[in-house]
Parts: structure tokens; C-alpha cells; sequence
């Protein structure tokens, strides 16, 4: 048989009808939903409404003077999403978030995936990997800034490497 939410027994006591839910988010934005009975609300002090006003006063107050000196959280300029959403949610609006986040994520994406360009799949039976392209590409740069130089025992040297790794200079 479904269990109607008015009909629930408060979670705190076991006894009374539930009449307040309260949800209530860890860090991680993991919600944690109770039920609690008025009696056990108010021993709580979950049912003094005066005070939950207050509080909401003072936040939107706080938010208020927040967007009037530009201290708001930085959003992004397609979507509207703010950071504080993404950690919160953990996902992205739209592909402008990456650009508007840009120095908050690079330390989440290297941490996550060890790396912040993506470089995709590839089969590993004949081909180079994807770090070994990415470390040839890495000497090619350097290789041309060599030659710009004139640091021609440099520049051969990368030449070198390359060549030995199986790459054309």
C-alpha cells in the first residue's frame, strides 16, 4: 500500500501525524528529507515562524546589498548559472560556463581527470596515446621557439626527440 506524505508518522517521535517536512542539504547538495509532528517541531524550535522570517529578511537584505556593489558571485553571462550552482548541482548550464569558470574548473578537471584538454579515445594497438601526442605536440612548440631564437643545438636536440619518438619534426 502507498504511503500518503499527510499520513506519515513524524520521524523524531514515531507517534504524531507529520505536519512540517523538512529538507535540509549536506555539502555535497545530498538532500535529507524529515517529517516532524507539530509537537516535536515546536520543542525544536522548528516552528517559530518569527524567526524564520527574520532569518529570510536578513538573507534577501544581504543579497540585496550584494548586487548593488557588484559582490554577487560571478554568473555566467548565457545561462545565469553561478559557480555556486555548479558545485551545488554538479553540472554546467551551457558550454559558455566553461569560459566563465575558467580558473575555478582547471583545478576540479586536472584533479578529476588528470588532465584539463580533452584528448579523447583512441584504440592503443598502433596508434600513439593520447599523452604521447600531446608531449609531441609540447616539443613541436618548443622546437619552434628554438628555431626563433636561434638556439640551433636546442632546436636539434627536440628534433631529435621527435624523431625518435616516431613524429615528424
Amino acid at each position: 500500500m502507498a504511503e500518503n506524505k499527510s499520513q506519515r508518522l513524524c520521524d523524531l517521535c514515531g507517534k504524531n501525524v507529520a505536519t512540517m517536512v523538512v529538507n535540509q542539504f549536506d555539502k555535497d547538495g545530498n538532500m535529507t528529507e524529515i517529517v516532524v509532528c507539530a509537537e516535536c517541531a515546536q520543542r525544536r524550535g522548528l516552528s517559530q515562524v518569527e524567526g524564520v522570517k527574520s532569518a529570510v529578511a536578513k538573507l534577501l537584505e544581504e543579497l540585496k546589498t550584494r548586487a548593488e556593489t557588484g559582490n554577487l558571485p560571478p554568473a555566467c553571462r548565457r545561462c545565469g548559472t553561478t559557480f555556486t550552482e555548479f558545485k551545488r548541482k554538479g553540472r554546467l548550464g551551457c558550454a559558455e560556463c566553461y569560459a566563465a569558470f575558467h580558473e575555478e574548473l582547471v583545478p576540479i578537471l586536472r584533479r578529476l581527470h588528470g588532465a584539463v584538454q580533452h584528448v579523447g579515445k583512441a584504440p592503443t594497438a598502433g596508434r600513439k596515446s593520447a599523452q604521447e601526442r600531446l608531449n609531441a605536440q609540447r616539443l613541436r612548440e618548443e622546437l619552434k621557439k628554438a628555431i626563433a631564437s636561434e638556439d640551433y643545438e636546442k632546436a636539434a636536440a627536440l628534433r631529435d626527440q621527435l624523431r625518435q619518438a616516431g613524429y615528424e619534426a
